[in-house]
């Protein structure tokens, strides 16, 4: 699982950074470039997101009463099978094809890289770049209001944004530590969140026109899944909301902006 973690954290880092760039890239970077890498980790989505479930299914078991567990034991075989999980065979072969794409691309960047102008250092275009993902990440926050699925997904997209932008100057500045560690704090609780929102949607499909005796374990499993949904939502409201934690992310940003364009 952690192989498939990694590969899928490194597309996504990639998307990432393609997009907050791609001014500079424009005639490099191609759109197909774009949708091959959204296409690997479509591909791969479904695999993590079981794998995922099962972890935290695992844990479940204990604490199920006996008249649940059959419905658990189903709900496993169901995200072991019909859930639609690659084989081993068929997530190398996504790497395979991606090996593959990769050398093309890195090539091709060697030989067209844009040239560099003198009037454009790397800290001006960084902080220019820096500021309109940190307003979009203030958008995103704003948005949220009563949304417990979309909102929070959105703000979690945007703080990743965020994060990858700033680590590769982490050794340059305090506030670039500071900063790439409060996104983390924030992915970790949106992160708890945005898996407990995709198993609900998962055991809300598995329960139409089961027997009573899945249905009743599928009916608990949701229970608890949602309490695991609802400790993490509070903590983002309480932490992040309400008490002031995304304000002082994106004060740092600000700080960090300024700081590189001194």
């Amino acid at each position: 699982m952690e192989g498939l973690h990694d590969f899928r954290v490194s597309i996504r880092r990639l998307r990432s950074t393609l997009s907050a760039w791609k001014g500079l890239l424009r005639g490099v970077v191609e759109k197909r470039d774009r949708r091959t890498l959204a296409g690997f980790q479509k591909r791969t989505g479904s695999s993590r997101d079981a794998e995922v479930a099962l972890v935290w299914l695992e844990g479940q078991v204990d604490e199920l009463e006996p008249a649940h567990r059959p419905g658990c034991e189903w709900v496993e075989a169901r995200l072991r099978s019909a859930a639609d999980v690659p084989s081993d065979d068929a997530n190398r072969a996504v790497c395979t094809e991606f090996a593959e794409w990769a050398d093309a691309f890195v090539s091709r960047m060697a030989h067209g890289a844009p040239e560099r102008s003198a009037g454009s250092p790397y800290a001006g275009a960084l902080a220019e770049r820096l500021d309109r993902i940190a307003h979009r990440l203030a958008a995103r926050v704003d948005g949220v209001g009563d949304d417990r699925k979309q909102g929070p997904h959105k703000v979690r997209i945007a703080c990743k944004r965020l994060r990858y932008l700033v680590e590769p100057v982490r050794a340059e500045s305090e506030v670039a530590v500071s900063l790439v560690d409060r996104c983390k704090r924030l992915q970790d609780v949106l992160g708890t969140l945005n898996d407990a929102n995709v198993l609900d949607d998962l055991l809300k499909g598995y329960i139409d026109g089961e027997s009573s005796v899945s249905a009743s374990g599928v009916l608990e499993l949701r229970r608890l899944n949602a309490a695991r949904a609802e400790i993490s939502f509070q903590s983002f409201r309480l932490d992040w909301l309400e008490g002031g934690g995304t304000r002082t992310l994106l004060d740092e940003a600000g700080v960090l902006a300024r700081q590189l364009r001194g």
